[in-house]
């Protein structure tokens, strides 16, 4: 392994991230603390922003993604979603995942007269293609910010080319019509309706955890949103950094130590770590309270991870999807060995 000493990314607290505004037009208007950017800068797979709006107030057009999948989290407040065709109440503990393809546009409305506060999580991707449903527009990320086109003004594939047919003779016109609402969409779930799933390891580790995610998804999911709580006395899991998937976690009740790299940080309420793929530092919680510490944790779902325990020398490789792969790093070879004579 190298020796380089690794600086990984430091713990925040949201309240020191400064609000911005959104708001170009009357009807939409929101103010959010972007804690991703705030510790990574823009070199992140997944952002995690705390977005608040304000009653009689919407967040964006209805749209959906294409290649992006996006998390809702409520944390104070109410508020209506309204996905494809219906509208659906959503209260505190309440969560949602607008899956990536799910044709069924989607917008948020504050109808209360108190401002709502939740964790809004979204996938980065440079490609993405978005689709305003009440508009009937199509945003092409990949052109620019202001690839925005009417989808109304439909062309076949052959229109304006030279095809070399005789004049009068028009090329071949095929074009598909826009896609029909998802019947079925995935709507939201509250967290009381998820059941708490206990674990131990024997003495150390210890506590129970909600998957949110796989309650409304099952295994269909690129991104998970769990809610763990480690017990007093008890540490969350082995120290441990991932080379492929991302993680980020922001608290939500107690406190607790973070073991990240070579320090320790106390973390508290509305406290704020990303753990970036490829960052060399291992990292666990230690609580060391007597209370229950309990956190939102946000992590990318790749098949092909490679996760490393620096305390016990090991390495998990998951592409390998073994039963058992899970290998001592001490062990290592050099590339002509066991191959024979040459």
């Amino acid at each position: 392994m190298s020796t380089e000493k690794i600086t990984p990314k430091k713990p925040i607290s949201s309240a020191d991230v400064p609000w911005a505004v959104w708001n170009q037009v009357p009807r939409a208007a929101i103010r959010f603390r972007h804690l991703t950017s705030a510790v990574i800068g823009e070199d992140y797979h997944v952002g995690l922003a705390i977005e608040e709006l304000a009653p009689g107030k919407r967040t964006s057009p209805a749209h959906y993604h294409i290649f992006e999948e996006e998390h809702l989290y409520l944390l104070e407040g109410s508020l209506s979603a309204r996905i494809g065709l219906a509208s659906h109440d959503m209260k505190a503990g309440d969560y949602v995942c607008f899956p990536a393809g799910q044709v069924a546009g989607h917008t948020l409305t504050n109808n209360g007269d108190a401002v709502c506060r939740y964790v809004i999580v979204g996938e980065k991707n440079p490609k993405e293609v978005a689709v305003y449903t009440d508009s009937n527009k199509v945003l092409v990320r990949a052109l620019g910010r202001r690839a925005i086109f009417d989808m109304a003004a439909r062309r076949g594939y052959w229109d304006g080319e030279e095809t070399g047919l005789r004049e009068g003779v028009e090329p071949p016109r095929e074009v598909s019509p826009p896609p029909e609402t998802e019947r079925n969409p995935k709507t939201p779930i509250s967290l009381e309706n998820v059941p708490w799933e206990p674990w131990s390891e024997g003495a150390r580790f210890g506590g129970r955890v909600k998957h949110l995610t796989m309650s409304l998804m099952g295994r269909d999911y690129r991104v998970g949103m769990v809610i763990e709580e480690v017990a007093p006395g008890k540490q969350s899991c082995p120290f441990h950094y991932h080379l492929l998937e991302e993680e980020q976690v922001l608290v939500l009740e107690g406190s607790a130590a973070l073991r990240l790299g070579e320090e320790i940080y106390q973390m508290k309420l509305w406290d704020y770590v990303c753990f970036p793929a490829g960052q060399r530092a291992g990292h666990c919680f230690i609580n060391n309270s007597t209370q229950p510490f309990r956190y939102l944790i946000i992590g990318e779902r790749n098949p092909h991870d490679v996760c490393v325990y620096p305390d016990s020398n090991k390495i998990l490789v998951r592409a390998l999807d073994l039963e058992h792969d899970m290998f001592d790093m001490g062990a290592t070879r050099n590339y002509w060995d066991g191959e024979g004579s040459v």
